[in-house]
């Protein structure tokens, strides 16, 4: 009894102490996104289920966008966002002045979307100690959840820069949840909603199929399954193209028109191969964009580890499938932005039930990944984008920041990062 008491107190600690440091930072920093995402409700607002005829930037100028990126998620970010935006309506500020570009984003938006963010920041966090739990270990639950919930990189992502990547990762463990509890043709139903949501988390949500599909011996049940993840990708899609045909065929040409080439800035590149390419092209003036264009025969060979994996030493089971699908993808994908990291830090996590083999590459990585944080000067988004900096926040955030400039040390990291990467996958994998 005394044993969850205590369990039960050091869990309400780690989740007060994460969702006060995240909202110390909510108010006062704001990541180019977070105006770009005001920008894009504004655009649903005024066309409704025809947004996706202006998800591809063409008419940014028209529409009042601050920055001409595209609109390559699903209809679900956007579907969360628009209701937040009718109420937090305020003008997001964008101008030249002696050749420089300013963005300011309204306190309200900020904070509006930041709590969005965070909330599935501790729904994601909450779900990974229920299904590290189920093991019977409930401090495994409590290591995991911090793991997760007190990363840096995690804190970083809903609460400084303002990103979305724990909505469809906390849909994707409330998938793996469902599935272990019996419940699996739901879990694979939000499996492939998770898919959906944003492209790069597809990779583990077919992780979480593929496992489904190796616990069925008969054609029909697989079928079945297949048809549910489908229905799950697809039914968010469905009001969209009953208003505009061709709705989903527009995001799959938005997202074939973003050929592989240089990836800038570097010091916001994560995959080595990428920032290697982009640095010595830069600084040689050689030719090296053939490094990045063929990013997928790294995957084929990962994804063909990995299938090694399931079949001779029948690692099946969708915790270990969905992150090393995940691993696969973001050491071999041309572009990967750090909150590409947020997803792999949940799913890493998970692994701690598989036993004290996983326990250190976890940790390791884990680790690792949190250490961009502290040598970005993370501050940048303290003043950026904020019109009225708080700068004792701003001097805190630069006292815990190695504040490194040198674009060098950046592709060291991001190339120890994909090695650390692949080692950690043949380590879960064949082992």
């Amino acid at each position: 009894m005394w044993k969850n008491v205590l369990r039960d107190f050091v869990l309400s600690i780690i989740l007060t102490l994460g969702l006060m440091l995240r909202l110390v930072y909510t108010p006062y920093t704001a990541g180019s996104d977070i105006a770009q995402f005001a920008s894009f409700s504004d655009t649903f607002l005024r066309h409704g289920f025809n947004f996706y005829e202006f998800a591809d930037g063409r008419y940014y100028v028209e529409e009042g966008w601050p920055y001409n990126w595209p609109y390559v998620y699903g209809p679900q970010l956007i579907l969360l966002l628009a209701p937040l935006r009718a109420f937090f309506n305020q003008h997001v500020t964008a101008y030249w002045s002696n050749e420089n570009y300013y963005v300011y984003v309204p306190l309200g938006w900020v904070v509006a979307c930041k709590a969005l963010f965070i909330s599935f920041d501790v729904v994601a966090g909450v779900l990974i100690y229920i299904i590290l739990s189920r093991s019977g270990e409930g401090w495994l639950g409590i290591l995991g959840f911090a793991l997760y919930y007190l990363n840096p990189a995690v804190i970083y992502n809903s609460s400084i820069y303002g990103m979305f990547d724990q909505i469809p990762l906390a849909v994707l463990l409330a998938s793996i949840h469902l599935m272990k509890s019996g419940r699996s043709l739901l879990g694979v139903s939000l499996a492939g909603f998770a898919a959906s949501f944003k492209p790069n988390i597809a990779p583990a949500s077919i992780g979480v199929l593929a496992s489904s599909m190796f616990e069925e011996k008969g054609l029909k049940r697989r079928l079945l399954k297949l048809a549910l993840f489908l229905t799950g990708f697809l039914t968010p899609f469905m009001p969209f193209e009953a208003y505009y045909a061709g709705t989903l065929s527009r995001l799959i040409n938005i997202l074939l028109s973003m050929t592989p080439g240089y990836t800038y800035p570097v010091v916001y590149s994560f995959n080595g191969f990428s920032s290697l390419a982009t640095y010595m092209h830069d600084y040689s003036g050689g030719d090296y964009q053939w490094v990045i264009s063929y990013w997928w025969v790294s995957l084929i060979v990962l994804v063909a580890v990995v299938s090694a994996g399931i079949v001779v030493f029948k690692k099946r089971d969708g915790v270990v499938l969905s992150f090393l699908l995940y691993l696969a993808f973001t050491a071999s994908y041309w572009r990967v932005n750090y909150q590409y990291l947020t997803p792999a830090v949940g799913l890493a996590s998970l692994q701690l039930a598989g036993g004290r083999r996983r326990l250190p590459v976890t940790l390791v990585f884990s680790g690792y990944v949190a250490l961009w944080f502290f040598l970005f000067p993370a501050s940048w988004w303290t003043h950026v984008h904020i019109e009225t900096p708080n700068q004792g926040l701003w001097r805190i955030m630069d006292m815990f920041s190695l504040m490194v400039f040198d674009e060098g040390v950046y592709v060291l990291y991001s190339l120890v990062l994909t090695m650390l990467s692949i080692v950690v996958l043949l380590v879960i994998a064949l082992n």
